[in-house]
């Protein structure tokens, strides 16, 4: 699937997304992303790829203000929706590439991006992991699929996770290389590693 054509799909994909994804658990994900990146009361933080919102509103109902950024309108709209119905709740909601983020460097204490990688090219994936540690300023969360190492299990995700396949043309390539390499590659420093059930969190510093 082409990146237009997968940007079509999640924006129409929308209205069904959170009961999907909360069968999946994504919600437990959501708040243990919220509790390990620990926001401060009035902190600027940055959401990238943020959906429809579940990683954005947790960090905003903990006193954060939060941009979440995402290039799926559709799927902007609904956060939006959801957020007008926090009301207490500091977040807004920005059509945005995560390769080329319209902010200055070191503009966010905290940025975030939860089960984004996975659905990127390769390229991609580099290109958004360099502007998220260039837009940070003090730490970085990020959670995707805890890929197993043995060769056996590894081949066992892949098969249980067809439909990854379906979204992403570059999903078996996200399951060959290890998130925490590449995180390490764009110049951040993993501190925290936290599983949730088949997910896992990395906490990084951005160096001074």
């Amino acid at each position: 699937m082409s990146r237009p054509a997968q940007i079509r799909f999640l924006s129409r994909f929308a209205p069904a997304y959170d009961p999907v994804v909360q069968f999946m658990g994504f919600r437990p994900l959501w708040r243990a992303m919220a509790e390990i990146a620990s926001p401060q009361i009035g902190e600027r933080g940055l959401d990238v790829c943020t959906g429809t919102g579940g990683v954005a509103l947790e960090l905003a109902r903990r006193g954060a203000r939060i941009v979440g950024v995402d290039l799926a309108r559709g799927m902007l709209q609904r956060a939006r929706r959801k957020h007008d119905n926090t009301r207490s709740a500091s977040a807004q909601f920005l059509p945005m590439d995560a390769r080329q983020l319209a902010f200055g460097n070191r503009s966010f204490s905290l940025v975030t991006a939860s089960m984004a990688l996975h659905e990127m090219a390769e390229t991609e994936r580099e290109q958004a992991l360099r502007e998220i540690a260039r837009v940070a300023s003090d730490r970085v969360v990020i959670a995707d699929y805890r890929v197993p190492h043995d060769a056996p299990r590894r081949f066992l995700f892949r098969a249980t996770r067809w439909f990854e396949h379906l979204e992403s043309d570059d999903f078996g390539a996200f399951v060959t290389c290890a998130v925490g390499d590449r995180l390490e590659r764009v110049g951040l420093r993993i501190t925290e590693s936290v599983d949730v059930g088949p997910y896992r969190i990395w906490r990084c510093e951005v160096p001074r």
